[in-house]
């Protein structure tokens, strides 16, 4: 599998908490090296955008939000049956044989707690995890230099 790099030198801070990203990161670049499974031509993409202008309405309210900063995970594998898409990121849903389906529901809760939002376009020959957070502004109380203290 070929991992391929895109990331925007631009791309302000995120104030979240580093390793709980990490895992998100490694649930979604494991689900697609196992959707691209043995094929020779599976390729990765990671990318990074800075998109100041998206602005996401909240549910329940006229409010609406800015996640500017934009991450993806891009496979070319076997892609997500239509059926499946709308309860991807519930728990329990696996289309693997050995799968908990709790890797999707664990990125969605993370990315979610962060104050972003996750989406997933598939087609039969590849899909794409779109992940938009808000950019860092400063610390909320209680946090640490790291950026790894308490989110309350």
């Amino acid at each position: 599998i070929k991992i391929l790099e895109d990331y925007d030198p631009s791309l302000p801070p995120v104030f979240a908490n580093r390793d709980q990203l990490i895992q998100v990161f490694l649930n979604l670049v494991k689900n697609a090296a196992e959707a691209i499974g043995s094929d020779p031509q599976g390729e990765i993409v990671l990318s990074t955008a800075f998109r100041p202008g998206i602005r996401v309405s909240v549910p329940g309210t006229q409010d609406r939000v800015s996640l500017p900063l934009e991450f993806c995970v891009r496979d070319n594998g076997s892609g997500v049956s239509e059926d499946i898409l709308p309860i991807l990121f519930d728990p329990f849903i696996t289309t693997k044989p050995n799968g908990s389906g709790l890797g999707l529901a664990l990125v969605a809760k993370i990315v979610g707690e962060h104050g972003g939002i996750i989406e997933c376009e598939s087609t039969p020959r590849g899909t794409t995890f779109r992940i938009l957070m808000p950019a860092w502004k400063e610390a909320p109380y209680g946090a640490d230099e790291d950026g790894e203290g308490d989110r309350k």
